[in-house]
This record gives C-alpha cells, sequence and structure tokens, in this order.
C-alpha cells in the first residue's frame, strides 16, 4: 500500500509538473482589451490560460496582451470564451532584457509608451550582448527614447519592444541610429499586469 501511494504521489508531482513546463508564452494582439475580472479569470483558467500582462491605446481599441498558455489554440479558446477580437497570436518564450533603468515600469513624466514591432533576418540578434545593448541604449538617449524590454519569438526573428519616447518620431530617428528595424508602431499608454 505504501509503494501505491508513493507511486501516486509520484505520478501526480510528474502530472503537475507536466503541466507547468507544457506552456508557453504568447504576445496577442487584440481589437478589444482583456478583462480581469474573475469570470475572464476562470475561462482563461479553463483551457490552461493565464494572462500576464497588457499594454493597450489610450482608447483601448487596439490591444498586446502577454499570456502563457499550452498552446495557441487555448489562448484563441479562452479569447473566444471572454468574446475578445483577436487578431494576432504570436509565439513569444524570449525575453530581449534591455538591460537599462527603463525597466523600472513607471512612465516618466513627458514621455509615452509605445509598442514596436520588429521583423529580423534569421541570426540578426545572435550577437545582442550587454556591450550591444549598452550602445543602442546610448543611441537611444540621443534621441530621448528608452528602451524598456522586448519579447521575441524562439527564433527571435520577430520581437515585441515596449518603448519610452517623447513622441514617435524620437522612436523611429533612434531606431534608425540603430539600423533597426520598426515593422509598426503603436502607442500603448495603458498597461496592466496580472495581480
Amino acid at each position: 500500500m505504501k509503494s501505491f501511494i508513493a507511486c501516486l504521489a509520484v505520478l501526480m508531482f510528474a502530472t503537475a509538473a507536466a503541466a507547468q513546463t507544457s506552456h508557453h508564452r504568447y504576445v496577442v494582439e487584440s481589437a478589444t482589451p482583456p478583462s480581469t475580472q474573475g469570470k475572464a479569470r476562470s475561462n482563461d483558467e479553463s483551457v490552461g490560460v493565464h494572462w500576464l500582462r497588457s499594454y493597450s491605446t489610450a482608447d483601448k481599441k487596439k490591444t498586446y496582451s502577454l499570456y502563457e498558455a499550452p498552446d495557441a489554440d487555448a489562448v484563441r479558446k479562452a479569447a473566444a470564451l471572454n468574446k475578445l477580437t483577436v487578431t494576432n497570436v504570436n509565439e513569444a518564450p524570449v525575453d530581449l532584457d534591455s538591460e537599462s533603468d527603463a525597466r523600472s515600469g513607471n512612465l516618466p513624466s513627458g514621455m509615452h509608451r509605445y509598442m514596436i514591432e520588429r521583423t529580423f533576418p534569421a541570426g540578426a540578434l545572435a550577437g545582442l550582448d550587454s556591450a550591444t545593448k549598452a550602445k543602442v541604449n546610448a543611441t537611444n538617449s540621443k534621441f530621448g527614447a528608452q528602451w524598456v524590454t522586448s519579447y521575441a519569438n524562439s527564433d527571435e526573428t520577430k520581437t515585441y519592444c515596449v518603448y519610452n519616447a517623447a513622441d514617435e518620431a524620437a522612436v523611429r530617428a533612434a531606431a534608425k541610429a540603430n539600423n533597426l528595424p520598426v515593422d509598426k508602431i503603436t502607442e500603448i499608454p495603458v498597461a496592466s499586469t496580472a495581480k
């Protein structure tokens, strides 16, 4: 009986560990803001999805949200349960830390927050070390821009970068000076995180 209970405990632990490690992180672009209400969280949990944070436009007509989920289908199922209009779901398991003071999360006075979508050639971010990040941050500061953080897909060809800057022109000028691509820029002044 003791061996049965021990085996059962090991099986339960292994199942729980597998469930925890099978989650992936996704950046979800939606046309409606995610709800942080109990029903939405309950719906998310019912399909194994966990909301981490969101960045929204001032009118909340466009939102970029970070979720953990077993797969993209689970994210879409949770979105349907929550009546969330999803335009894109992209896996983003990689954090590209800016190594700057802008990571504090507070938006400095006179600054706006932007989401910059970038597409890189394969291998372009392979040399993104501390020295390269310091150079990017120094160039950004010349234009009044601050790189906060970035989320990237597994091969680091698609990134979602959060920046603070006085205006969009500053973000574009800093990107050009750093020889960084800009696919799309969206102002996202509203930020919220899971509690």
